[in-house]
């Protein structure tokens, strides 16, 4: 019986039993939420990796792999596939593969919008100025509304369209920097016009070589005085430090990040992570890379996995 390594803990949950149920019938299923060092010692035992998202599997741990013919990532993006070592006999696939089929999964979106939402009220800040210090001072978090103001949405994909729906029901005025256009919304092919346009940017594009550090100390001064910027996508998207400039200067006005530029090397090390540290009072809110994570999207997308892997090893 082949084996399968599952890096999320889907034991944990019983809402997950039943496809875990229907995998273990076809294979020996190993549950485990590994470090980098557990995998590159043990890889060797399985056959399939469906690996977790906060660990890089590189060529060193590629390297110790002799039974492995699949990696699936129930993920979108693979910056943490980074392995270069040609290996004809094991297959990657993330969702991608399968745009149709995850097109209805709305989790990544619904975070996105939580954190604009909860930047432009200060809900953070708030919320710990009356549980942590005690106050009750509602004039010191003065937000700003949604209505009438304008979006800019850099990716107009999947998540980026889900993102211009809520917007429009918000009031919103949305613009948007992609290569493709949807006539829903207005297209705007400069992105420097784009981030002087917007009070909101939310950030929904795949990362690759041509969009790594799109944001970046050049063009971060473009950004319009005040407004709130929100990545939902991946971390090396955004230059850190010049983020860290635009919110120390007051041009931007807060930050929501379910992304660092350093969280699979090492998250602490990420200048936004220091900067919310070192200024606890900064309009930034940081998540662990939550967008994916809800019960709906985890059920949608592991029975995909699950269901695509016996088709796929044929």
């Amino acid at each position: 019986m082949k084996k399968i390594l599952v890096g999320y803990p889907l034991d944990k949950y019983k809402v997950f039993e039943d496809i875990l149920c229907s995998l273990s019938a076809k294979y020996e299923l190993i549950i485990k939420d590994y470090d980098y060092n557990w995998l590159r010692d043990n890889i060797h035992e399985f056959d399939i990796i469906i690996p977790s998202l906060k660990i890089i599997i590189d060529d060193e741990i590629i390297g110790k792999a002799k039974k492995l013919s699949l990696l699936f990532s129930p993920t979108t993006g693979k910056d943490h596939i980074r392995f270069e070592t040609k290996k004809k006999d094991i297959r990657v696939l993330t969702l991608n593969d399968w745009r149709e089929e995850i097109h209805s999964v709305n989790s990544t979106a619904e975070l996105g919008f939580a954190l604009l939402l909860s930047l432009s009220r200060k809900l953070l800040l708030a919320h710990n100025n009356v549980v942590m210090s005690g106050r009750w001072e509602r004039n010191d978090f003065l937000g700003r509304e949604l209505n009438n103001k304008v979006i800019g949405i850099i990716g107009m994909g999947r998540i980026g369209q889900k993102t211009a729906r809520y917007g429009n029901a918000f009031g919103m005025k949305v613009i948007y920097w992609d290569k493709t256009e949807r006539k829903e919304w207005e297209r705007i092919k400069d992105l420097n016009k784009l981030l002087c346009r917007s009070d909101f940017i939310s950030i929904s594009i795949s990362l690759n070589g041509q969009t790594q550090y799109l944001i970046n100390t050049d063009n971060i001064t473009h950004i319009k005085r005040g407004a709130v910027l929100v990545n939902i996508s991946r971390g090396k998207i955004v230059e850190e430090k010049a983020l860290c400039s635009a919110l120390e200067e007051g041009r931007l006005g807060g930050v929501g990040a379910d992304v660092l530029e350093l969280e699979l090397e090492n998250y602490e090390e990420s200048p936004l992570y220091k900067y919310a540290q070192e200024n606890p009072e900064a309009n930034v809110i940081i998540t662990p890379h939550i967008g994916g994570a809800t019960i709906e999207a985890w059920k949608r997308v592991f029975a995909l996995v699950f269901n695509k892997i016996p088709e796929v090893e044929l």
